[in-house]
């Protein structure tokens, strides 16, 4: 975490608070800063290892316990945010690394889904979901992500890709152009497949790390700031000034900006982007910045 500290004064502020365009007719530059509470950063930063999905959960959960995870297929190990929480909680950073990828066919499917009961003569002739390859029932739960949202009222029509390193598990799979249209009963749902297309695609292995970052909510926050976020150590009257109008509304000023100003976005910002968190008077916030290039 970088400390920020004042080390010489500053003008007066001459920032408007509710001016939206300078002389030059230049969009005001906008900070707003909204309390970060534990649970607000744990939501920002964190998903729940059960909500990782499928081609990556077992992976993930792997690599928490201390081994390498491995991933295989085309899709990958979809980890939604830079760390995952577990029961306890216990927060754990999630790193990634392709190991190898080739090249094979893949054949993609449009898939639509109704309820088995819809159909007032009795569904059109089906296979069980249960007696598809594996590795075909894999691929459509992994282009779900999460298997459950197939059972939702009205669930929209999904693409699954099916696309295989080895030849062995190509000629295992059902899916191929020659079997168009095919219809799968799962759980009560029947899901028909229309063959969309055939392409090259890539077929990687993915390794996958964890890294314990921290053991409780208070804990996350406080690691998730330093590692990303800026902290203001006695930052001076103006600047101070600029902090508490964004606290309370915003603070909103039109370029040419004031010296106080151009001083909290340069402390507020890295690679030209505000950084996420920023820590003063003890308490952590979420930034909030537009209008500014």
């Amino acid at each position: 975490m970088v400390l920020l500290t004042a080390t010489a004064s500053v003008p007066a502020l001459s920032g408007c608070l509710d001016a939206d365009f300078g002389d030059d007719g230049a969009a005001a530059t906008v900070l707003k800063l909204d309390e970060a509470s534990v649970t607000g950063v744990s939501n920002a930063f964190a998903t729940s290892v059960d909500m990782v999905g499928h081609a990556g959960r077992a992976a993930v959960r792997t690599a928490i316990d201390g081994g390498e995870g491995t991933v295989e297929g085309y899709y990958g190990p979809d980890v939604s945010a830079p760390y995952v929480v577990t029961d306890g909680p216990a927060f754990h950073r999630i790193e990634t690394e392709t190991l190898r990828s080739v090249a094979a066919t893949g054949y993609e499917y449009a898939v639509e889904v109704d309820a088995v009961d819809s159909f007032r003569s009795g569904p059109p002739s089906n296979v069980p979901f249960a007696d598809l390859p594996e590795c075909d029932r894999d691929a459509v739960r992994d282009a779900l992500g999460n298997a459950g949202l197939v059972h939702a009222p009205h669930y929209p029509p999904f693409d699954v890709t099916f696309a295989y390193a080895s030849a062995e598990t190509r000629e295992r799979s059902r899916f191929v152009p020659a079997n168009d249209g095919q219809r799968v009963e799962w759980d009560g749902e029947l899901l028909r497949f229309g063959f969309e297309e055939e392409r090259s695609v890539e077929v990687r292995t993915v390794a996958v790390r964890a890294e314990h970052v921290a053991s409780s909510p208070d804990e996350f926050r406080r690691a998730v700031g330093e590692e990303h976020g800026r902290s203001f150590d006695d930052p001076g009257p103006e600047r101070r000034a600029i902090l508490d109008a964004a606290i309370d509304s915003e603070y909103r000023e039109s370029p040419p900006h004031s010296d106080a100003f151009a001083a909290v976005l340069d402390a507020i910002s890295t690679d030209g982007e505000a950084v996420p968190l920023v820590r003063y008077d003890g308490d952590w916030y979420f930034t909030h910045l537009s209008g500014w290039d």
